[in-house]
Protein backbone atom coordinates (compact mmCIF):
# COMPACT_ATOMS: atom_id res chain seq x y z
CA UNK A 1 0.00 0.00 0.00
CA UNK A 2 2.57 2.42 0.87
CA UNK A 3 4.79 1.61 -2.31
CA UNK A 4 1.21 2.40 -4.23
CA UNK A 5 0.30 5.40 -2.05
CA UNK A 6 4.46 7.04 -3.45
CA UNK A 7 4.34 6.24 -6.79
CA UNK A 8 0.79 8.46 -6.79
CA UNK A 9 2.73 11.09 -5.50
CA UNK A 10 5.39 10.76 -7.67
CA UNK A 11 3.12 10.30 -10.24
CA UNK A 12 1.38 14.30 -9.28
CA UNK A 13 4.75 15.81 -8.85
CA UNK A 14 6.28 14.38 -12.60
CA UNK A 15 2.59 15.98 -13.90
CA UNK A 16 3.64 18.97 -12.51
CA UNK A 17 7.24 19.66 -13.65
CA UNK A 18 6.11 18.27 -16.88
CA UNK A 19 3.27 21.24 -17.37
CA UNK A 20 6.15 23.19 -16.06
CA UNK A 21 7.95 22.23 -19.40
CA UNK A 22 4.99 22.51 -21.57
CA UNK A 23 4.25 26.10 -20.37
CA UNK A 24 8.00 27.06 -21.28
CA UNK A 25 7.04 25.82 -25.10
CA UNK A 26 3.75 27.36 -24.93
CA UNK A 27 5.65 30.66 -24.05
CA UNK A 28 8.50 30.37 -26.82
CA UNK A 29 5.65 29.87 -29.30
CA UNK A 30 3.16 32.97 -27.88
CA UNK A 31 6.51 34.94 -28.00
CA UNK A 32 7.06 33.84 -31.91
CA UNK A 33 3.65 34.51 -33.06
CA UNK A 34 2.80 37.51 -31.45
CA UNK A 35 3.79 41.13 -29.35
CA UNK A 36 3.88 39.95 -25.79
CA UNK A 37 6.55 40.47 -23.85
CA UNK A 38 8.08 38.26 -21.31
CA UNK A 39 7.52 40.98 -18.72
CA UNK A 40 3.58 41.26 -19.83
CA UNK A 41 3.74 37.55 -20.00
CA UNK A 42 5.00 37.21 -16.19
CA UNK A 43 2.86 39.69 -15.11
CA UNK A 44 -0.41 37.51 -16.21
CA UNK A 45 1.10 34.79 -14.90
CA UNK A 46 2.51 35.70 -10.85
CA UNK A 47 -0.90 37.77 -10.69
CA UNK A 48 -4.02 35.44 -11.92
CA UNK A 49 -1.84 32.34 -10.57
CA UNK A 50 -1.30 34.05 -7.13
CA UNK A 51 -4.63 35.06 -6.71
CA UNK A 52 -6.19 31.23 -7.63
CA UNK A 53 -3.69 29.79 -4.93
CA UNK A 54 -5.25 32.32 -2.23
CA UNK A 55 -8.63 31.75 -2.77
CA UNK A 56 -7.75 27.90 -3.12
CA UNK A 57 -5.51 28.44 0.60
CA UNK A 58 -8.40 30.34 2.09
CA UNK A 59 -10.98 27.42 0.71
CA UNK A 60 -8.38 24.73 2.32
CA UNK A 61 -8.61 27.17 5.76
CA UNK A 62 -4.49 27.39 5.46
CA UNK A 63 -3.28 30.38 7.94
CA UNK A 64 -2.83 32.61 4.72
CA UNK A 65 -2.00 35.83 7.17
CA UNK A 66 0.03 34.02 10.34
CA UNK A 67 3.29 34.46 8.40
CA UNK A 68 2.67 38.61 8.35
CA UNK A 69 2.58 38.71 11.65
CA UNK A 70 6.41 38.13 12.47
CA UNK A 71 8.36 41.05 10.72
CA UNK A 72 11.83 39.06 9.87
CA UNK A 73 9.33 36.17 8.51
CA UNK A 74 7.91 38.91 6.37
CA UNK A 75 10.78 40.47 5.06
CA UNK A 76 12.15 37.22 3.73
CA UNK A 77 8.43 36.52 2.03
CA UNK A 78 8.82 39.81 0.30
CA UNK A 79 12.51 39.00 -0.90
CA UNK A 80 11.31 35.59 -1.69
CA UNK A 81 8.33 37.31 -4.08
CA UNK A 82 10.31 40.13 -5.32
CA UNK A 83 14.03 37.33 -6.07
CA UNK A 84 12.73 34.21 -5.73
CA UNK A 85 9.62 34.24 -7.73
CA UNK A 86 9.39 37.25 -10.29
CA UNK A 87 13.19 37.90 -11.35
CA UNK A 88 13.70 33.94 -11.30
CA UNK A 89 9.96 33.94 -13.94
CA UNK A 90 11.19 36.83 -15.53
CA UNK A 91 14.58 36.27 -16.35
CA UNK A 92 13.10 32.20 -17.28
CA UNK A 93 10.98 33.81 -19.86
CA UNK A 94 14.07 36.45 -20.84
CA UNK A 95 15.80 33.08 -21.67
CA UNK A 96 13.10 31.81 -23.93
CA UNK A 97 12.41 35.47 -25.58
CA UNK A 98 16.37 35.60 -26.51
CA UNK A 99 16.77 31.99 -27.11
CA UNK A 100 14.23 29.01 -27.16
CA UNK A 101 12.35 27.15 -24.09
CA UNK A 102 15.10 24.49 -24.28
CA UNK A 103 17.57 26.52 -23.93
CA UNK A 104 16.23 28.55 -20.98
CA UNK A 105 15.29 24.81 -19.29
CA UNK A 106 18.50 23.61 -19.77
CA UNK A 107 20.28 26.18 -17.90
CA UNK A 108 17.52 26.38 -15.49
CA UNK A 109 18.91 22.73 -14.43
CA UNK A 110 21.78 24.03 -13.16
CA UNK A 111 19.74 25.31 -9.90
CA UNK A 112 21.55 22.18 -8.15
CA UNK A 113 24.63 23.40 -8.86
CA UNK A 114 23.98 27.08 -7.59
CA UNK A 115 22.83 25.08 -4.63
CA UNK A 116 25.48 23.14 -3.58
CA UNK A 117 27.93 26.05 -3.86
CA UNK A 118 26.23 28.56 -1.57
CA UNK A 119 25.46 25.84 0.91
CA UNK A 120 28.73 25.08 0.97
CA UNK A 121 30.15 28.40 1.48
CA UNK A 122 27.57 29.06 3.92
CA UNK A 123 28.47 26.18 6.04
CA UNK A 124 31.97 26.65 5.16
CA UNK A 125 32.27 23.24 4.06
CA UNK A 126 33.70 21.39 1.18
CA UNK A 127 31.38 19.46 -0.85
CA UNK A 128 31.06 15.74 -1.45
CA UNK A 129 33.67 14.38 -4.12
CA UNK A 130 30.67 13.38 -6.24
CA UNK A 131 28.70 17.28 -6.13
CA UNK A 132 32.29 18.62 -7.11
CA UNK A 133 32.51 15.69 -9.94
CA UNK A 134 28.68 16.77 -11.01
CA UNK A 135 29.01 20.64 -11.02
CA UNK A 136 31.94 20.11 -13.13
CA UNK A 137 30.30 18.09 -15.69
CA UNK A 138 27.58 20.44 -15.45
CA UNK A 139 30.03 23.39 -16.80
CA UNK A 140 31.14 20.80 -19.18
CA UNK A 141 27.78 20.32 -20.62
CA UNK A 142 26.70 24.42 -20.53
CA UNK A 143 30.12 24.57 -22.52
CA UNK A 144 28.93 22.12 -24.93
CA UNK A 145 25.31 23.56 -25.30
CA UNK A 146 26.28 26.89 -26.44
CA UNK A 147 29.26 26.67 -28.16
CA UNK A 148 29.05 23.29 -29.78
CA UNK A 149 32.87 22.34 -28.81
CA UNK A 150 33.80 25.73 -30.61
CA UNK A 151 35.19 28.09 -28.31
CA UNK A 152 35.05 31.10 -31.03
CA UNK A 153 31.37 31.17 -31.75
CA UNK A 154 28.23 30.80 -29.54
CA UNK A 155 25.83 28.59 -31.28
CA UNK A 156 22.99 30.29 -28.59
CA UNK A 157 22.34 33.87 -27.98
CA UNK A 158 24.53 35.79 -25.83
CA UNK A 159 21.79 37.03 -23.72
CA UNK A 160 19.79 33.76 -24.22
CA UNK A 161 23.33 32.49 -21.84
CA UNK A 162 22.85 35.61 -20.05
CA UNK A 163 19.28 35.57 -19.20
CA UNK A 164 19.19 31.69 -18.68
CA UNK A 165 22.18 32.13 -16.13
CA UNK A 166 20.60 34.57 -14.13
CA UNK A 167 17.46 32.22 -14.11
CA UNK A 168 19.34 29.91 -12.09
CA UNK A 169 20.68 32.44 -9.50
CA UNK A 170 17.60 33.19 -9.05
CA UNK A 171 15.90 29.99 -9.06
CA UNK A 172 18.67 29.05 -6.83
CA UNK A 173 17.14 32.01 -4.33
CA UNK A 174 13.52 30.27 -5.14
CA UNK A 175 14.78 26.84 -3.02
CA UNK A 176 17.03 28.97 -0.23
CA UNK A 177 15.23 31.68 0.07
CA UNK A 178 11.85 30.32 1.93
CA UNK A 179 13.50 27.38 3.59
CA UNK A 180 13.52 29.05 7.02
CA UNK A 181 9.74 29.86 6.18
CA UNK A 182 8.39 26.04 5.41
CA UNK A 183 9.89 25.25 8.85
CA UNK A 184 6.33 26.80 10.51
CA UNK A 185 4.26 27.81 7.53
CA UNK A 186 2.97 25.77 5.01
CA UNK A 187 4.73 25.54 1.66
CA UNK A 188 1.29 26.33 -0.19
CA UNK A 189 1.02 29.82 1.67
CA UNK A 190 5.11 30.98 1.02
CA UNK A 191 4.44 29.95 -2.37
CA UNK A 192 0.81 31.56 -2.72
CA UNK A 193 1.82 34.97 -1.46
CA UNK A 194 5.26 34.53 -3.44
CA UNK A 195 3.29 34.81 -6.50
CA UNK A 196 1.34 37.44 -5.81
CA UNK A 197 3.88 39.09 -4.18
CA UNK A 198 5.86 38.85 -7.12
CA UNK A 199 2.44 39.60 -9.42
CA UNK A 200 2.20 43.03 -7.98
CA UNK A 201 5.92 43.98 -9.13
CA UNK A 202 5.53 42.62 -12.41
CA UNK A 203 2.51 44.94 -12.35
CA UNK A 204 3.99 47.82 -11.48
CA UNK A 205 6.66 46.80 -14.61
CA UNK A 206 4.09 46.18 -17.21
CA UNK A 207 0.03 46.04 -15.90
CA UNK A 208 -1.95 42.97 -17.03
CA UNK A 209 -4.36 45.12 -18.69
CA UNK A 210 -1.82 46.54 -20.85
CA UNK A 211 -2.50 43.79 -23.85
CA UNK A 212 -0.24 43.28 -26.53
CA UNK A 213 -1.36 42.63 -30.40
CA UNK A 214 -1.21 39.73 -32.37
CA UNK A 215 -2.21 37.25 -29.71
CA UNK A 216 -5.04 34.78 -31.46
CA UNK A 217 -7.63 32.52 -29.72
CA UNK A 218 -5.73 29.74 -29.72
CA UNK A 219 -2.59 32.57 -27.62
CA UNK A 220 -4.90 33.10 -25.22
CA UNK A 221 -5.53 29.05 -24.56
CA UNK A 222 -2.05 29.01 -24.47
CA UNK A 223 -1.85 31.72 -21.67
CA UNK A 224 -4.49 30.52 -20.04
CA UNK A 225 -2.52 26.83 -19.43
CA UNK A 226 0.54 28.71 -18.32
CA UNK A 227 -1.05 30.41 -15.74
CA UNK A 228 -4.41 27.75 -14.40
CA UNK A 229 -2.16 24.97 -15.31
CA UNK A 230 1.44 25.41 -16.04
CA UNK A 231 1.88 27.96 -12.48
CA UNK A 232 -1.56 27.03 -10.32
CA UNK A 233 -1.79 23.55 -10.42
CA UNK A 234 1.52 22.33 -11.34
CA UNK A 235 2.95 24.06 -8.24
CA UNK A 236 0.20 22.14 -6.01
CA UNK A 237 1.00 19.14 -7.73
CA UNK A 238 4.72 19.41 -6.83
CA UNK A 239 4.63 20.91 -4.09
CA UNK A 240 2.19 18.66 -1.95
CA UNK A 241 4.28 16.04 -2.98
CA UNK A 242 7.24 17.18 -1.44
CA UNK A 243 5.99 15.94 2.02
CA UNK A 244 6.78 12.65 0.96
CA UNK A 245 8.85 12.07 -1.54
CA UNK A 246 12.52 11.82 -0.63
CA UNK A 247 14.25 14.72 -2.06
CA UNK A 248 16.31 12.51 -4.13
CA UNK A 249 13.59 11.14 -6.58
CA UNK A 250 11.78 14.72 -5.70
CA UNK A 251 14.70 16.20 -7.67
CA UNK A 252 15.10 13.45 -10.39
CA UNK A 253 11.33 14.23 -11.18
CA UNK A 254 12.42 17.73 -11.74
CA UNK A 255 14.28 16.77 -14.82
CA UNK A 256 11.09 15.69 -16.38
CA UNK A 257 10.62 19.63 -16.68
CA UNK A 258 14.13 20.11 -19.32
CA UNK A 259 13.35 16.76 -21.07
CA UNK A 260 9.57 17.68 -21.75
CA UNK A 261 11.07 21.27 -22.93
CA UNK A 262 13.59 19.81 -25.25
CA UNK A 263 11.75 16.73 -26.86
CA UNK A 264 8.71 19.32 -27.49
CA UNK A 265 11.07 21.90 -28.86
CA UNK A 266 12.32 19.12 -31.18
CA UNK A 267 8.71 18.20 -32.22
CA UNK A 268 7.00 21.91 -32.29
CA UNK A 269 9.39 24.60 -32.44
CA UNK A 270 11.65 22.65 -35.17
CA UNK A 271 15.02 22.97 -33.55
CA UNK A 272 17.50 21.14 -34.25
CA UNK A 273 20.83 20.52 -32.01
CA UNK A 274 24.40 19.16 -33.30
CA UNK A 275 25.74 16.25 -31.53
CA UNK A 276 28.07 18.00 -29.23
CA UNK A 277 24.80 20.24 -28.03
CA UNK A 278 23.08 17.01 -27.05
CA UNK A 279 25.55 15.72 -25.56
CA UNK A 280 25.96 18.92 -23.64
CA UNK A 281 22.04 18.41 -22.65
CA UNK A 282 22.70 15.06 -21.13
CA UNK A 283 25.62 15.85 -18.96
CA UNK A 284 24.10 18.69 -17.25
CA UNK A 285 21.10 16.30 -16.74
CA UNK A 286 23.46 13.69 -15.48
CA UNK A 287 25.13 16.08 -12.89
CA UNK A 288 22.09 17.07 -11.72
CA UNK A 289 21.21 12.93 -10.67
CA UNK A 290 24.67 13.05 -9.39
CA UNK A 291 24.00 15.52 -7.03
CA UNK A 292 20.33 14.02 -6.09
CA UNK A 293 22.28 10.95 -5.28
CA UNK A 294 22.09 9.77 -1.80
CA UNK A 295 24.11 6.42 -0.23
CA UNK A 296 21.75 4.27 0.99
CA UNK A 297 22.72 4.15 4.51
CA UNK A 298 21.68 7.78 4.84
CA UNK A 299 18.47 7.75 2.73
CA UNK A 300 14.78 7.76 5.39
Amino acid sequence: MKKSTNGGVALRAAIGTTMWGVGGILSNIIFNTSHATPAWLVSMRLTWAGLAMLAYGLITHQPLLRVWRNRADALRLIAFGIVGVAMAQFSYLLAIFYGNAAIATIMLSLVPAMITVVVCVSDRMWPRPIDTIAITIALIGVFFLVTDGNVTQLHVAPLAVLWGLVAAVTGAAYTLLPRPLLQHEPPLVIVAWGLVIGGFLMNWITPVWRVPTGLHAWSWLFIAFIIFGATFLAYILYVSSLKTLRPAIASMIGNLEPLTATILSIIFLALGFHFLQFAGIVLVLAAVCMMSWVPKKQRV
